[in-house]
């Protein structure tokens, strides 16, 4: 079998075959590391082989949806691997969610088996779910089960009776463009989509991301949600197609993150301008303690030459990188030596195999230095969204390219300028936020009448919510009332920071909102 690390060569054609293939290549090296627990690659397997056996004998088939709701660990990516091998579908749930959006993936994605560590964080979330998860057919419980939910040893003991031919001949149905993972991202309706990432997709991308990212690949730490494609695929999916090892924390947390590097010396960082800024911003942050790393991509925004300017001197690589859920993550790099005025100011050039344009209105190449939507086209690029059809369509051109729904230019040099989003969505500490599912949120509220959510600049998290609202006819609103009837309600990071009371929103002639005016009278008003 080949080395998968020979990004060159014949792909594999599933996820499973990366693991397969370095089973046999290096079964003894490291692979998964969380606390002193360290998994090498043929250990892994084992355990992959069992928990795939265990969800064969609960039912699970190819197309099946699998969901995962857990902290960043090794029982995460083995539940993963085994999943996507037998052609399951994974769905990751995370653990900041609310009850409200749980209850819309779980009715979405309809999965047949739930597997949640609980309790984590003071939460019983194995209760929560199947509070709202009559249809599903099995509760699985990562810690203490209840109700109809049932241990871990006891679902791995379901596969005892699951023979090796079985297992086989479920892993040899699973197709390149079966979908993998369904990862949900919000949309301008305010209710999340599930992008599908095809086993191709995913390979694909890693692979390529392999060939140029090379021995910086060794190691990394994950401490990303387990839902987003850029833990999923940026941090794991490329340690992994590398052969190299994912040191798992289960949380940011930039105390423990220093002293797990210290230990561990990870030599990939995946990291954002957000993150910089904590860095630089906690006390006694010394530029040595990213000695170690071999290589450094960042992106979610764009990072200002300032901010670089105090990272670069720990000798890494670096490479400011472009994508979003529906591209499997890195879609453009700037090629490793740029400078760092090129890495603040662009998002590079396309990866090798895909095709970026910049679009007019006609899906079109725009001339160079004119601003158009950032469209993708390659290997990379999602199947569609699951179970909405139009939205599928309307996310590609009549010529196949993704619409990204950002908005660029592209310079002189070849390099591609990220000029802003195409709609309204905004990045606040490198996670997506949508101003409609908050809205919807707040409105929620009893003394809430209207709301009107914009992105105002902010110095640690990029952009941040400022909300406007307007009160129910008799009521008064309490911010604070506010504040706190939102934890409860949606993820913390959606939440926003700042909030103004309005008689009454500005419309526009057609009645619409003035999205406009208010954007201007909350930049007018941080200014000044």
């Amino acid at each position: 079998m080949q080395d998968p690390r020979d990004w060159r060569g014949e792909r594999p054609a599933n996820i499973y075959r990366l693991l397969e293939a370095h089973a046999m290549h290096r079964p003894h090296a490291e692979a998964l590391i969380e606390e002193d627990a360290r998994t090498t690659f043929d250990v892994l397997k084992d355990r992959v082989d069992r928990i795939a056996a265990a969800l064969i004998a609960s039912g699970v088939v190819r197309g099946d949806r699998v969901a995962l709701l857990a902290p960043p660990g090794a029982a995460f990516f083995e539940i993963y691997l085994a999943t996507v091998s037998i052609g399951a579908v994974w769905v990751g749930l995370n653990p900041k969610y609310k009850e409200r959006e749980y209850d819309y993936l779980l009715a979405n994605a309809t999965p047949r088996v739930v597997i949640a560590q609980s309790p984590f964080d003071d939460r019983n979330y194995i209760a929560e779910l199947q509070s709202i998860g009559p249809d599903v057919e099995t509760f699985v419980a990562l810690g203490d089960a209840e109700g109809r939910a049932i241990d871990w040893d006891a679902f791995l003991a379901r596969g005892d009776g699951v023979d090796g031919t079985a297992l086989a001949n479920a892993r040899s149905a699973v197709d390149g463009e079966d979908t993998a993972v369904i990862v949900y991202t919000s949309g301008t309706t305010g209710h999340p989509k599930g992008a599908m990432l095809s086993h191709r997709a995913i390979v694909a991308c890693a692979l390529c991301n392999v060939g140029w990212m090379g021995d910086g690949l060794k190691s990394t730490i994950m401490c990303a949600p387990i839902n987003h494609v850029g833990g999923l695929n940026n941090v794991c999916m490329n340690v992994f197609a590398y052969g190299g090892a994912i040191i798992f924390h289960e949380r940011v947390d930039l105390a423990k993150i220093a002293e797990l590097s210290v230990k561990e010396s990870p030599t990939y960082l995946v990291a954002s301008p957000t993150a910089f800024v904590m860095m630089l911003e906690t006390p006694g942050f010394d530029i040595q303690a990213l000695n170690f790393y071999e290589l450094i991509v960042f992106g979610g925004a764009t990072t200002p030459e300032p901010v670089l300017d105090q990272i670069t001197p720990c000798g890494a690589k670096m490479s400011s990188v472009y994508g979003q859920t529906e591209t499997c993550g890195i879609v453009t790099y700037t090629p490793i030596g740029s400078t760092t005025k090129v890495m603040a100011e662009t998002i590079g050039v396309a990866l090798p195999g895909a095709t970026i344009r910049i679009a007019d209105a006609d899906d079109r190449e725009a001339p160079t230095g004119e601003t158009g939507e950032i469209q993708a086209l390659g290997p990379y690029c999602m199947s569609g969204y699951f179970n909405m059809p139009e939205a599928t369509k309307d996310a590609f051109t009549a010529d196949g390219y993704l619409r990204t729904g950002d908005l660029g230019r592209r310079r002189e040099d070849g390099n591609i300028e990220f000029v802003s989003r195409l709609k309204e969505m905004f990045k606040s500490g490198g996670y997506n936020v949508y101003p409609l599912e908050v809205e919807q949120a707040l409105c929620e509220h009893p003394d809430v009448l209207a709301a009107a959510v914009m992105p105002v600049p902010d110095p640690k998290f990029q952009e941040v919510g400022h909300a406007y609202l307007t009160p129910a006819p008799g009521k008064d609103i309490d911010i604070e009332n506010v504040r706190a009837f939102l934890k409860d309600t949606i993820a913390n990071y959606k939440a926003p920071k700042t909030y103004e009371i309005l008689d009454a929103m500005p419309l526009l002639p057609n009645s619409k909102l003035d999205r406009r005016a208010l954007k201007e009278r909350a930049l007018k008003a941080q200014s000044g």
